[in-house]
This record gives C-alpha cells, structure tokens and sequence, in this order.
C-alpha cells in the first residue's frame, strides 16, 4: 500500500537535506506526480540549490527533448579523475579482474571513468593480474578468467575509439539528473567522477 499525501510530507519534511537531494536527482523519475509535487514543494521551502530542481525536471524531459549529447560533451571535457589531465577526452570502460585460490575465485568487474591513457594503464594491470592469479580456482578459475580476459580485449578496443563508449552513454543516461544538479560546479562534477571510479 503506497503512503498517502500526508504520509509523504511528513517522511520528505524529515529527510536531511543530503537524503532529499540524493532522492530528487537521481529517482524524481519514478515518484508518483503527487510525490513529485510535494517533493519540489519540500525543495523550495528549504531552499536548496536550484541545481536541484534542474536535476529533477531533467528526468522528467522527454528523450526526444533531451540533449543527452551535450552532457556526454560536458562528462568527456572534464580533467581526467586518475590523472588530472585535460589532453584526451574522458571515456567509459568495464573492467574484469579474477584471482582464484584452489576452491575460491572471486570475479569483478570495475566500472572506470577516465582518460584513454589510464583507462589503458588500468585495463592492462588488471589484464595481467587476472592472467597470472585466475586460472587457479576449479572449476571457476578457468571461467571466470576466460571471461574476464575476453571483456578487457572488447574494452581495449573501446579505448582506442574516438567516440564515447556505451557504457559512458549508459552511465550519463542514468546519472543525467545528478550530471545536471552540479553541471555548474567543476568541482562538484570532479568529486561526482572520483566518487564512480571509487566504487
């Protein structure tokens, strides 16, 4: 059973700010319109940012109105978050890594947003691990790493592309609210991609 109008205000009125934001920017989208109302009366009584409500109406947009391209410009222009360079553009890769001891083996994989050259370096480190320490789980081991290796062959010709990868394209059509929340804050949008490549 959904809660009722008065149910909401009250649950958003004792939000702290931090929760309130983090639910405006990133699931405004799949608030009923009654909760959407009440949370953007909320926003404005306390006053916030109004880079909060951007971030709300941005995923509210319809897709054809909505220019994902120029927040892919704006995601790939930033200084690199590894590196801090501004002399390549910003991409999106998946990582897999594997190390296996005998009956255990432990698979990730690694979301990283960076420039091409420390995509690389990273790509390679974790190419090289996953060779020298994966094969050694059974079954798993052998799977696993297979698996792995093969997702950091596709990734490595990703890098090398020019354009955006579609795992940047995904991640700025999921993140497109909190991207437009700090789209005015260099910093901000730096501590956003140190905070994705930590994870």
């Amino acid at each position: 059973m959904q809660p009722d109008i008065e149910q909401l205000k009250t649950t958003y009125k004792n939000l702290s700010d931090d929760k309130l934001t983090r639910l405006a920017i990133t699931e405004a989208a799949s608030l009923r319109p009654e909760a959407l109302d009440i949370l953007k009366a909320e926003i404005k009584s306390r006053g916030l940012d109004e880079g909060i409500m951007n971030g709300v109406n941005v995923q509210l947009a319809t897709p054809g109105s909505l220019a994902i391209d120029s927040y892919i410009s704006l995601i790939r222009s930033q200084p690199c978050p590894v590196c801090s360079s501004t002399a390549q553009p910003l991409n999106a890769i998946v990582i897999g890594s594997v190390k296996s001891f005998i009956i255990l083996t432990q698979y990730k994989k690694k979301f990283m947003i960076a420039c091409s050259s420390c995509l690389q370096q990273a790509n390679q480190r974790a190419t090289s691990a996953t060779a020298l320490m994966g094969w050694w789980g059974l079954p798993w081991g052998i799977i696993r790493t297979s698996q792995a290796l093969f997702r950091n062959m596709k990734a490595n010709k990703v890098i090398r592309a020019d354009g955006p990868s579609d795992n940047l394209v995904s991640f700025v059509k999921t993140n497109v609210g909190v991207i437009e929340s700090v789209r005015k804050n260099n910093h901000s949008l730096q501590v956003m991609l140190d905070s994705v490549n930590k994870r």
